[in-house]
């Protein structure tokens, strides 16, 4: 089995949270509560960490859900980061700074909570 693209390999980590991932340029106007939203970032060996945003979306009453799917995300990745296999290479993928936000959506129902996170990548390919 040939092991899958750069941009594949994040979308399949990103896919093994239990939630429905789509790139942010890609995302259904009808997507249903929850999923979850990146802004893919690709680099090669000479880039250094580049940063994606990583949004959950959530329609619910508590903050305990996605607060939860956070935690459950930065243990997957861990303080040190998580190796994920690509053609070419490994991404080195890391909790950014801050690791998550809290944000408001204007405009919004009360009950939409979102939960910016930030993601650093090393994109350890020879391409």
């Amino acid at each position: 089995m040939t092991a899958p693209t750069p941009e594949a390999a994040v979308f399949q980590f990103l896919s093994g949270f239990g939630l429905t991932a789509y790139a942010a340029t890609s995302t259904p106007a009808d997507a249903e509560f929850p999923y979850l939203t990146y802004d893919l970032v690709v680099g090669d060996w000479d880039s250094g960490e580049v940063g994606m945003a990583v949004n959950l979306w959530y329609r619910t009453d508590s903050e305990k859900v996605p607060n939860s799917k956070v935690r459950e995300i930065g243990r997957e990745i861990g303080r040190g980061g998580t190796l994920v296999k690509c053609d070419g290479g490994t991404l080195w993928i890391k909790k950014g700074s801050p690791w998550a936000q809290s944000l408001r959506v204007e405009g919004e129902d009360e009950k939409v909570k979102r939960r910016y996170l930030n993601v650093s990548i090393e994109y350890l390919i020879s391409e």
